[in-house]
């Protein structure tokens, strides 16, 4: 009985012990952030369903990539990442660095944003593909500006970053404007919006769409793609890195009709934007589409198939052409007795 007693008279100790670690809720969204943030974005779904849904030109958004990868050094700050957005219309790559810090005084994440600016980009702009890149940069020859940090505090389901209301202020063609950068980040997406308004009167002078864009973050796979009697001869072509935000792969398979010719892969993880039935709700769905591309015509869809939006692996058997896709390559997969799906079972008792 005294033993007992003695293991009670020491618990206070430890709970006070314990909550003596407590750290402050800062720290705790920051390391959330910087788990979160790297990662390759797109939002291909939103310009397809833009189009889909016959938007007015002047709302529809263009078609971003972005490439987010964390610096494993702390030249650039403790978490800083560097981010490379791709604009396809534009064909126009923009690097930069990002570094998040606790602001005590602000109650947030302070975002810094570091600009290359005044020295060729060019070097830097596949360092999303290989980081040591950047080993001949430092914080000296970026620019920042401290009043266009973005700070970042809890919203539903995830992040929200802004600027502090007309901080960011510069002449641009003979007017002074602001700009109006937000950005958002849960687990699946990444959005922003970057809006310059006058000064004078907060009208926005740029195109930018006052709906942020929704750049949902990708799924990398490894895909094959097995040709057979095309040729007379099997033809493999393997590995293929795709992701499943509208990420493609094509190889030359030419004709005599068309001797630029190319199959490939197109992998999309369907966001559904409005229901495609009268009645009954529209699910989500992981797509991989065949696709032919050939000059004088646009892209067509040879087949597809689809299954939950989670899914793995995906694959199809054309009889010409065998095509599969996984996230963990199949020379990497390790041996398993029985596997769970990949999503809830939701089958109904008959």
């Amino acid at each position: 009985m005294r033993h007992i007693v003695s293991i009670f008279i020491f618990l206070p100790f430890f709970m006070v012990s314990a909550s003596a670690q407590d750290q402050p809720p800062l720290q705790r969204d920051l390391m959330i952030i910087s788990e979160l943030f790297p990662g390759t974005y797109d939002n291909m779904e939103q310009v397809y369903f833009d189009g889909r849904l016959e938007l007015p030109e002047d709302i529809r958004h263009e078609r971003v990539l972005s490439e987010v990868r964390r610096i494993p050094n702390d030249r650039f700050g403790e978490d800083a990442f560097f981010i490379l957005d791709y604009w396809y219309e534009q064909d126009r790559w923009h690097p930069r660095i990002y570094s998040f810090h606790i602001d005590e005084a602000e109650d947030a994440i302070r975002m810094k944003l570091h600009a290359f600016v005044g020295f060729d980009r060019a070097p830097y702009l596949k360092a999303h593909e290989d980081i040591a890149a950047l080993d001949n940069l430092s914080l000296d020859d970026l620019t920042n500006l401290p009043q266009c940090d973005l700070f970042w505090r809890q919203s539903v389901g995830g992040y929200h970053a802004k600027m502090k209301d007309k901080a960011c202020v510069y002449e641009e063609q003979g007017e002074t404007v602001y700009a109006d950068y937000q950005m958002m980040l849960s687990d699946r997406a990444l959005w922003k919006s970057d809006v310059i308004r006058r000064v004078s009167d907060d009208v926005q002078v740029n195109s930018e769409p006052e709906v942020l864009h929704k750049q949902l973050k990708a799924r990398h796979f490894t895909c094959n793609m097995s040709f057979s009697g095309e040729r007379g001869k099997k033809e493999n072509f393997y590995p293929l890195p795709i992701h499943d935000q509208g990420g493609t792969h094509f190889v030359s398979r030419p004709t005599e009709d068309k001797p630029d010719r190319q199959i490939g892969i197109r992998l999309r993880n369907v966001d559904w934007a409005m229901n495609n039935v009268a009645s009954g709700f529209t699910n989500d769905v992981f797509v991989m589409y065949i696709v032919e591309r050939a000059s004088g015509q646009k892209d067509r869809n040879v087949t597809y198939t689809w299954g939950a939006p989670e899914e793995a692996s995906v694959g199809l058997n054309l009889q010409w052409l065998l095509a599969s896709c996984y996230i963990t390559p199949q020379n990497q997969t390790r041996p398993y007795l029985t596997r769970d799906p990949a999503g809830p079972w939701q089958s109904p008792p008959p």
